[in-house]
């Protein structure tokens, strides 16, 4: 499988090639902006583009509702072992990417990448007590946290709109469904 894929990469990138005079006189340069939602709520990127190569920065999670919880006190003291499940929320994600821009067609662009992310998530108790009345449920701040990085892709597929305007659709693994506008110049 992995030689396959590797093989359907070459062949895609020597299309490409031929299609370009060369890597100097193409020195076509954009800058694109990315927006999205995802089960993190909105998200949003930025990157440039030299050629076909590109790369992003984006951020999710910013916009995403924040579970209500109290912080433990002498009057509502944190659940003891078993009486809790751990209760985990993104609290932030960013995401770097690298693109390769395959111009296949005349007017449409394929777009896929690969990246790295970094992910925080907060964890909360919430309660499983029955014998007290109003904490069924109730989440509780135990102030730790979860880190986690690992591999991000995504693919998509961009028209040129104008002379120096494109527009674009696709999805991201971390980052969700986007729209992408990007403006060239040459």
């Amino acid at each position: 499988m992995k030689k396959n894929f590797v093989i359907i990469i070459l062949l895609l990138c020597g299309i490409n090639l031929k299609a370009e005079e060369s890597f100097w006189a193409s020195n076509l340069k954009s800058i694109f902006g990315e927006v999205g939602w995802s089960n993190l709520k909105l998200s949003a990127a930025l990157g440039f583009r030299f050629w076909n190569i590109g790369v992003s920065m984006g951020l999710t999670g910013f916009a995403a509702p924040k579970p209500k919880y109290i912080y433990p006190s002498t009057q509502f003291p944190l659940p003891k072992l078993g009486e809790y499940e751990d209760y985990k929320f993104t609290y932030v994600l960013v995401t770097t990417d690298f693109y390769y821009f395959f111009e296949v067609f005349d007017d449409f662009i394929i777009t896929p990448n690969i990246g790295f992310y970094v992910q925080q998530d907060s964890i909360l108790a919430r309660s499983l007590r029955t014998n007290i009345q109003y904490d069924f449920g109730q989440l509780y701040y135990t102030g730790k946290t979860e880190n986690k990085v690992g591999l991000n892709f995504g693919l998509g597929i961009d028209y040129y709109y104008l002379d120096n305007y494109f527009v674009g659709i696709g999805y991201n693994l971390r980052r969700g469904i986007f729209i992408r506008f990007a403006y060239y110049w040459f």
